[in-house]
């Protein structure tokens, strides 16, 4: 079964990020932060199948208004059935002008080398251990919600932007 929690509707204005995690407890630290949050919003699935649906647009997510496509992906590794490197293997096997080129933002417990290199030779932009301590992970995501929010530009925020534009 897959829990479907969709991202905060108080605001449409925000980043939307797709957190990707089957722990209840990491999942409900995570989206403590981001409903404090004024720049993003967020959309969780529970397993690695869930989150190719929700990027394919299949149902339950074909309604577009209600689940649009993320500007940003937190991707947990170690999942049963799909992990995050078989959702990292497929997002990077799309479309360049789709989802292929989604920053993606592993959070996993694992401190393994191999797993570490592996994500990055995948694809993943940025590898993130998600700390013990609860407060410490909060304080994480608060920095990192405000940093990719603020700072940096991805190919939707860009497509968003350029909608409407005449150019000469």
């Amino acid at each position: 079964m897959v829990e479907i929690l969709p991202h905060e509707t108080r605001s449409t204005d925000g980043k939307l990020f797709l957190l990707v995690e089957d722990s209840l407890d990491d999942a409900f630290l995570i989206e403590i932060e981001f409903r404090r949050s004024e720049l993003a919003r967020l959309c969780i699935v529970r397993e690695g199948q869930a989150a190719i649906d929700y990027l394919q647009g299949k149902f339950p997510y074909d309604d577009r208004k209600e689940y649009p496509l993320p500007n940003v992906i937190l991707l947990d590794l170690k999942m049963p059935g799909k992990d995050g490197f078989d959702v990292l293997r497929w997002i990077r096997r799309q479309p360049l002008d789709q989802v292929g080129l989604t920053p993606i933002i592993v959070l996993s417990a694992s401190v393994a080398v191999e797993d570490v290199k592996l994500a990055y030779q995948l694809g993943a932009n940025l590898f993130m251990t998600k700390p013990a301590d609860g407060e410490e992970l909060r304080e994480r995501i608060r920095l990192l919600t405000k940093f990719w929010c603020a700072n940096v530009c991805t190919m939707n925020t860009v497509a968003a932007g350029m909608r409407g534009m005449a150019f000469a």
